[in-house]
């Protein structure tokens, strides 16, 4: 729920929320650490690795991102938009060993909000992969596949592999359209968020 406003108040797309979602009692609920992707390949070259639910090993970003989401029933135009969210925010190197400990889009200084002021009340830090980080747009699908783009934006083997793949190449183009992008961004965070919970029934 917070995300799903937290994106609308950024500008992004209205996502329809469910509702009465049984919260876990425990770690034993949860998933296991290891499910999430790699956006670099680690020493022995390979991306992901065997600690998730099933191994996500495999020598290719695009491998290794179908093998992250197809496990949980995500196809490609879904994995492709759910990558647009990197439209907002940063990468931290202290939690993720990936970017810079700041850049000048991060350094304190005034950043563009969604309703075209802009604001430096913000934590300094991290590096942002396009330029307005605290906009939710389709400045992803514009930004990743310029080479012009300023090198302080950060570019990932998991972000370019959506331009050089056959299958996701066409989603990251179409969404190139801000309204294609949050039509099927919407939809794929709403199955995202509602895999494998439980729900009660909501009185009204």
């Amino acid at each position: 729920m917070a995300s799903a406003r937290g994106i609308e108040l950024a500008g992004g797309p209205k996502i329809d929320m469910k509702y009465g979602r049984v919260d876990a009692t425990s770690s034993k609920q949860c998933s296991v650490e290891g499910n999430l992707p790699d956006a670099e390949a680690g020493p022995d070259g390979n991306f992901g690795g065997d600690r998730g639910t099933c191994s996500n090993k495999d020598p290719t970003a695009s491998g290794h991102l179908r093998k992250v989401f197809y496990r949980m029933g995500l196809n490609d135009e879904e994995i492709v938009a759910l990558s647009g969210a990197h439209t907002f925010g940063r990468a931290y190197a202290d939690r993720s060993g990936l970017g810079k400990e700041k850049t000048k889009f991060t350094d304190g200084s005034e950043t563009k909000l969604a309703d075209g002021s802009t604001t430096s009340k913000y934590t300094p830090g991290g590096s942002p992969w396009v330029d307005n980080w605290l906009v939710f747009d389709n400045s992803y699908f514009t930004t990743i596949n310029d080479e012009t783009t300023d090198e302080e934006l950060i570019k990932l083997s998991s972000d370019k592999t959506l331009w050089e793949d056959e299958g996701f190449a066409p989603y990251a183009i179409k969404f190139a359209d801000q309204d294609s992008f949050f039509e099927s961004y919407a939809k794929a965070q709403k199955k995202l968020s509602e895999l494998g919970c439980k729900f009660e029934e909501i009185e009204n």
